[in-house]
């Protein structure tokens, strides 16, 4: 597929710029991505003429605040191919989600001894999350390995599992290698198996179509600021069933519906799950 190179720099203003007397070039996007006009202008007229908190008052420019935000969930859903926009949780980024995932649902239904399946290509937000399970819980964490050429072979994972297995924690596309997963192949196989998936879309979800309902995943983190979104944004797609068995991790404003001296109702998902103000 082509594309009109002009225009597409066009879009975003750091590329107007030069470095050591030539036009900027960028290759970092696997990083972070540079945000095009469009998103700068909508930024500028947020914090210009719209800002408020959200879900915390009853005035005009909270209203459209809220209005707004919401609106960001049902626009993520559908991005995904998730049916039910209350399966969207808004958060500051893919790490954000797993640790999400980590305290959230692992902590309560896994237990000493029990199994974490994950590939040596994984980022370090896949990683490390997973090792703090293993220091405070006693699970245990299962690697598989990537055959010579990096790509990582759907059997080998499901021959990782065992009965102790509980969840399988893997990218869709490596930032590394640009290797691309059959996450579908994993995870369809994997629910046969009752045994809870969750894909790393960081890269994926900047590089091709997704579909998390097709894919059969429970848990599908993304990250805003590889998006050419603002940084310190993002969301993770909990399939409902999976949210269900989940107690949220962060505690704060905005996540709670009332608070008392011996006890405390919390918010519905997805707002349980979505404490302090977020990025706005």
């Amino acid at each position: 597929m082509s594309f009109d190179v002009a225009a597409v720099r066009a879009d975003f203003p750091i590329l107007s710029r030069e470095v050591n007397g030539k036009p900027l070039v960028y290759l970092d996007s696997g990083a972070s991505a540079q945000k095009p006009q469009v998103v700068i202008d909508a930024i500028n007229t947020a914090y210009a003429s719209e800002y408020a908190n959200v879900h915390r008052g009853l005035h005009y420019l909270s209203n459209l605040a809220t209005e707004k935000y919401e609106g960001v969930r049902g626009t993520i859903a559908k991005f995904l191919g998730a049916s039910d926009e209350n399966t969207i949780v808004l958060n500051s980024g893919t790490t954000e989600g797993i640790n999400t995932v980590a305290y959230g649902w692992a902590m309560e239904n896994m237990g000493e001894g029990d199994e974490i399946i994950l590939s040596v290509m994984e980022h370090h937000a896949n990683i490390v999350p997973w090792h703090f399970l293993r220091e405070r819980m006693g699970v245990k964490l299962v690697w598989v390995d990537v055959d010579a050429n990096g790509d990582l072979d759907p059997q080998k994972v499901l021959d990782a599992v065992t009965p102790r297995t509980k969840l399988i924690a893997v990218t869709q596309l490596s930032n590394v290698l640009g290797t691309v997963v059959d996450v579908k192949a994993i995870c369809h196989a994997a629910r046969e198996k009752g045994i809870a998936t969750l894909i790393d879309g960081s890269q994926g979800a900047v590089h091709m179509p997704v579909n998390v309902e097709d894919l059969g995943c429970d848990f599908y983190p993304i990250t805003g600021h590889k998006l050419y979104g603002p940084s310190g944004s993002g969301a993770i797609y909990i399939r409902a069933e999976r949210m269900a068995e989940m107690r949220p991790f962060l505690g704060g404003g905005d996540m709670i519906r009332e608070v008392h001296k011996d006890h405390v109702i919390y918010n519905d998902a997805p707002m349980k799950f979505e404490a302090g103000t977020p990025g706005i």
